[in-house]
């Protein structure tokens, strides 16, 4: 998402994220990371005024975005660890008479349905493949067919639409 956005040259790129969860769900804050790592990268500094976390939802991250938006040098874009949140920077950009992605670029995380209808441009993880290849795993653990632990990791692929 980050280098999507440093492609159309943004360099004040902001976040909009979970706070940490007292569940150990951990991917908010691996995006957030990985942001960084792609600020570095691109021999951009980390700017941590432009990294806001709170309770996940629409509703926080409209208000979190309020006030990366209220900033006296606010983001050009906001990469958001959710669509849902997403969608919460987008409410606050139009209710600051923002154009977006003119005025302010908006990226989200999981292409969820309603992410097209938004023209939002996102991160699709292919959640129903990585889904049943753990079934798969857990089926095949179950039957005792040897099957060793493993790691795999999906291929994530930004969908560019009208928010960048």
């Amino acid at each position: 998402a980050t280098e999507h956005l440093v492609a159309r040259g943004h360099t004040k790129i902001g976040f909009v994220g979970d706070d940490p969860s007292p569940f150990g769900f951990t991917s908010s804050e691996r995006r957030r990371q990985g942001m960084a790592r792609a600020l570095r990268r691109a021999g951009i500094g980390r700017n941590g005024a432009l990294e806001v976390r709170a309770p996940h939802g629409r509703e926080h991250a409209r208000e979190s975005a309020e006030r990366l938006l209220n900033l006296p040098d606010r983001p050009t874009a906001i990469f958001a660890a959710s669509d849902v949140q997403a969608m919460g920077v987008l409410e606050a950009a139009r209710a600051k008479g923002l154009r977006v992605p003119q005025d302010l670029a908006v990226i989200g995380f999981d292409d969820i349905e309603v992410a097209e209808v938004l023209g939002l441009t996102t991160v699709r993880q292919p959640l129903r493949e990585t889904g049943a290849r753990g079934v798969d795993l857990l089926l095949s653990a179950i039957n005792g067919d040897g099957v060793e632990p493993t790691e795999e990791l999906a291929p994530l692929t930004v969908i560019a639409r009208t928010t960048t």
